[in-house]
């Protein structure tokens, strides 16, 4: 969702998760926490791969990817304090469901890699439980520790300034105002706007979607006179409004969203991929 952007909603009764997605904290340094957290987790999904095949590399005898997975664990665990630490201070009176769940995941990641051995046998049962022992756990709690002060000094870097009440959306009030489209439209791109008229084909985008007016750019001024296009926030984007009931209806999760011939294309599209859903075939210029 922060990707083709929109709404994201909480489980019922679990509070406004689109809150903490769109506010000022859903970033570190400028990069996402969504593609954070992707980078975070696929680690250590690798690392547990390599680990329980026993394709691990060692330096100096020693197992790189357990004190990897360790480390890796460490910093997620470490955010994830500091995270909920910005949730019930700096966001108070928000919760989101996803933000707690990835805590808690996170941090119980990070108790399965410290987990002594244990009663199991077999080989994926003494990779499970053929981890650090109290000994080691000894040994690395000062380079833990530091990890930990590292993430926190880092997260406040990044969120110093942010005023909190700057990042609540029930502030925030978007008129109902769809930038102009600058470009002209080529004979191709008109062709296929009318093909698409004639089948039926729907685009439906939110005003305030950079997607959608790139979309609206490629084809046109004049061709998307012919594109039967759907705004789903007509009257406007504020804290508890809904999408245009045609919007709801067709399920439309992400900006822009075409539904050609009853295929469902996400996010902005190519002229080519376009067409090739319609079935437009370009005329054919005389020799």
């Amino acid at each position: 969702m922060k990707l083709f952007g929109g709404p994201v909603s909480c489980p019922i009764g679990a509070g406004n998760c689109e809150d903490v997605l769109n506010s000022d904290y859903s970033f570190v340094f400028g990069v996402p926490l969504s593609a954070v957290g992707m980078l975070a987790y696929g680690s250590v999904a690798i690392l547990g791969v390599l680990g329980a095949s026993g394709n691990s590399f060692r330096i100096a005898n020693v197992d790189m990817v357990r004190w990897l997975l360790l480390g890796t664990t460490s910093v997620m665990a470490s955010a994830s304090v500091y995270f909920m630490y910005i949730l019930s201070t700096k966001l108070e009176g928000e919760s989101c469901v996803y933000c707690v769940t990835s805590a808690v995941l996170s941090t119980s990641l990070l108790l399965l890699t410290l987990r002594v051995r244990g009663p199991f046998s077999g080989k994926l049962g003494t990779w499970i439980t053929n981890k650090f022992g109290f000994q080691e756990i000894k040994q690395v709690a000062g380079l833990q520790l530091a990890a930990a002060v590292a993430v926190f000094l880092t997260l406040s870097s990044s969120y110093a300034g942010i005023t909190p009440a700057a990042t609540r959306s029930d502030e925030i009030d978007l008129p109902p105002v769809e930038p102009q489209i600058t470009t002209s439209s080529s004979p191709m791109t008109i062709s296929l706007a009318k093909h698409l008229q004639s089948i039926g084909a729907k685009m439906y985008g939110a005003f305030w979607c950079s997607h959608c007016y790139e979309q609206k750019q490629m084809f046109g001024r004049e061709a998307m006179k012919y594109i039967d296009y759907v705004e789903c926030y007509p009257d406007g984007y504020r804290r508890g409004i809904k999408m245009a009931e045609a919007c709801e209806s067709a399920k439309v999760d992400g900006f822009p969203t075409w539904i050609i011939k009853g295929e469902v294309l996400s996010g902005e599209q190519e002229y080519s991929e376009i067409a090739r859903a319609s079935g437009f075939e370009s005329p054919k210029t005389n020799k």
